[in-house]
C-alpha cells in the first residue's frame, strides 16, 4: 500500500525546539519589518517638520514686525482708529436689536382693519433720542373702523402710540387719513 502522508519520526521535545525556533525566526522578521516601516514614517515626516518650524520662524517674524509697527510713532493715528472702530461697533450693535422696516411693516399690515384700505406708508428710523415713526396713510369706510384701527396700532407691541389728528374724524364716511405712528424702543 502506498501512504502518502508524512510522518514526523523527531521526539516531542525536538519538535517543540523547531517549531520555538521557528516562531522565534518568524518574531524576528516581523520586528524588523516594524522597525523599518517605522523609520520610514520617520524619513516621511521629516520635511513636514521643517517646514512647521520654518512656517513657526516665519509667524514669529511677522509678529515682531507687526509689534514693532504698533509700538512706533503711528501709535496715536492706530489708537484713533481703534476708537473709531469701536464706535462703529457700538452703532452696528446698536442696530442689531433695531427691529427692520419690514419687521414693523409686517406688524401694521397684520393689524385688523376692516371697513380700511391702506395706500400708503412712511418710516423714518430712530437716530439718537428721537423715537422712530411710520406713517400709515389710507382712507376709511367710517369713523368706528377708523377708531378700531387706530386702537388696534396703539394696542400692537411694536408702537408706542398711535397719533390720528381730531380733523380726521370730521367727516362721517369715506375718510381720508394719515396715522403717525411712533415705534416703541
Amino acid at each position: 500500500m502506498n501512504n502518502n502522508q508524512l510522518t514526523n519520526l523527531l521526539p516531542s521535545e525536538r519538535q517543540y525546539a523547531l517549531s520555538r525556533g521557528y516562531f522565534l525566526r518568524l518574531g524576528v522578521v516581523v520586528l524588523a519589518m516594524i522597525t523599518i516601516l517605522v523609520c520610514i514614517a520617520g524619513l516621511l515626516l521629516l520635511p513636514t517638520y521643517v517646514f512647521l518650524t520654518q512656517s513657526v520662524a516665519a509667524k514669529q517674524a511677522h509678529l515682531a514686525s507687526v509689534e514693532s509697527i504698533l509700538s512706533s510713532s503711528n501709535e496715536i493715528e492706530l489708537s484713533m482708529h481703534l476708537t473709531a472702530l469701536s464706535r462703529d461697533v457700538t452703532v452696528l450693535a446698536a442696530l442689531g436689536d433695531v427691529p427692520s422696516a419690514s419687521t414693523i411693516l409686517r406688524s401694521a399690515l397684520a393689524a385688523p382693519r376692516p371697513g380700511i384700505t391702506l395706500s400708503g406708508f412712511s418710516y423714518t428710523p430712530a437716530h439718537k433720542s428721537t423715537p422712530g415713526t411710520l406713517e400709515i396713510s389710507g382712507s376709511a369706510a367710517t369713523r368706528s373702523a377708523l377708531r378700531t384701527y387706530q386702537l388696534a396700532l396703539q394696542n400692537d407691541p411694536f408702537a408706542a402710540a398711535a397719533n390720528l389728528p381730531v380733523s380726521a374724524y370730521a367727516k362721517d364716511t369715506d375718510i381720508s387719513f394719515t396715522v403717525s405712528v411712533t415705534l416703541a424702543p
